[in-house]
């Protein structure tokens, strides 16, 4: 597991997992389908992205597509990264 998955999986996990609920967020927990990425904790998320990743995510990329699974967003981030 790279740091990269390992970080977002950790700030999921703590900030986006609201209390009582009984998610064990991993690469492939459905961010959407579970209910774990509204429009809120999606803002939360790209601020995490921009700020502690270190990679601003542009608005063409904001596709439900792109936040399905933490694999999905690293696999995004690569992309940026290498742009």
């Amino acid at each position: 597991m790279t740091e990269i998955t390992q970080r977002l999986i950790d700030y999921i996990q703590e900030n986006l997992v609201l209390e009582g609920d009984d998610i064990k967020v991993d690469e492939t927990t459905p961010l959407l389908q579970s209910g774990l990425l509204d429009s809120l904790r999606t803002a939360r998320l790209l601020n995490f992205l921009r700020r502690d990743i270190g990679v601003p995510i542009p608005a063409a990329k904001l596709d439900p597509e792109n936040f399905k699974d933490v694999l999905t967003i690293v696999a995004m981030v690569r992309e940026l990264e290498s742009v």
